[in-house]
């Protein structure tokens, strides 16, 4: 989100996280400062005082939240109800009411509605404050990624001269995978970049080196496997029909999610190359810069990827705010 916002113009100069290993990925590529705390542990006074010492007066202020997706995704809600992660777009709705910033930024899964009680505890606080808002659910294809990835995000002003809409977004051309990544060396799973610490694909045990070398190039799926290098759960039901697939050059990339780095989690194949996606195309297809650096765990690294808002679609819902004060 702060990447995008960056590039449409916007100054953001801190960002909060309770996830530590993000500290030096959010700070070497944006230049601003990472607060490791968790939201709940926020105070309105101390964002008050952030204000204060990095703005003006003649300053705008935007306060913008991500809240955690997966409490509120469809296969989340086959599994257990009671999820502390829910309760974080409350405390999010309670910074806000405390500061009541000029912008707000919200993001979110897109069947998120008014009839999530949250969710409409939230829009009920920008009516109460005196702030005019739209939500709208996006897709980042429209947007210049190279992937179906459906987010609903809200955007609301409390300085009545301003007219903030999403019609000032600028949809932009289709892009397919190629135009992403088909530019990188070729590595094998077990041969990383020499140019590009990022540029390296998980290893691969034996019978999945097998299975995607029998899965034919450019879209391939499991279909096409022998019986021995099927899965038990997959031989007598189709189920999860995209596990263990390859990509396609002209087409969009399945979702990138924090697992996408491994094989068998979805559709991450690489078209052509006997492997699942490298980080870096990971990276790439989430619009982060070529020269955008990450850092921790490979484990890590992925799940920040993973968890990111799409860089240009970030970026698009920031012009708005832009083209609305100039």
């Amino acid at each position: 989100m702060t990447k995008g916002l960056q590039l449409a113009g916007i100054d953001v100069f801190a960002g909060v996280d309770f996830e530590p290993s993000c500290k030096d990925t959010y700070e070497k590529n944006n230049g601003a400062m990472f607060i490791n705390k968790s939201i709940v542990e926020i105070t309105a006074k101390e964002i008050i005082e952030l204000f204060k010492r990095n703005t003006t007066k003649n300053d705008y202020t935007m306060l913008a939240g991500c809240a955690p997706c997966q409490p509120y995704s469809m296969i989340n809600t086959r599994k257990k109800q009671n999820d502390d992660r829910k309760t974080l777009l409350d405390e999010f709705r309670r910074v806000i009411n405390g500061v009541k910033p000029h912008f707000v930024l919200m993001e979110n899964v897109s069947r998120l509605n008014e009839e999530n009680p949250y969710f409409f505890n939230f829009i009920d606080m920008l009516d109460k404050n005196g702030y005019r808002y739209e939500y709208k659910v996006l897709n980042a294809k429209d947007y210049g990624v190279a992937q179906n990835r459906k987010r609903l995000f809200l955007i609301a002003t409390r300085i009545k001269k301003i007219n903030l809409s999403f019609d000032n977004i600028q949809t932009k051309q289709t892009v397919i995978l190629k135009d992403v990544i088909s530019h990188l060396e070729p590595i094998g799973h077990n041969q990383p970049s020499k140019h590009d610490n990022l540029h390296k694909a998980k290893e691969l045990n034996e019978i999945n080196l097998k299975r995607i070398q029998s899965t034919p190039l450019d879209g391939g799926l499991r279909a096409d496997w022998s019986d021995d290098l099927k899965l038990d759960c997959h031989k007598n039901k189709q189920v999860f029909l995209d596990n263990y697939g390859r990509l396609a050059w002209d087409k969009l990339s399945s979702t990138i999610t924090t697992k996408f780095n491994q094989y068998y989690s979805g559709r991450f194949g690489h078209p052509e190359q006997d492997r699942a996606l490298s980080l870096r195309e990971g990276a790439l297809i989430q619009t982060f810069p070529e020269n955008y650096q990450f850092y921790g765990t490979d484990y890590q690294i992925a799940r920040q990827i993973g968890n990111a808002v799409p860089v240009n679609l970030s970026k698009a819902v920031g012009e708005a705010f832009v083209s609305a004060i100039t």
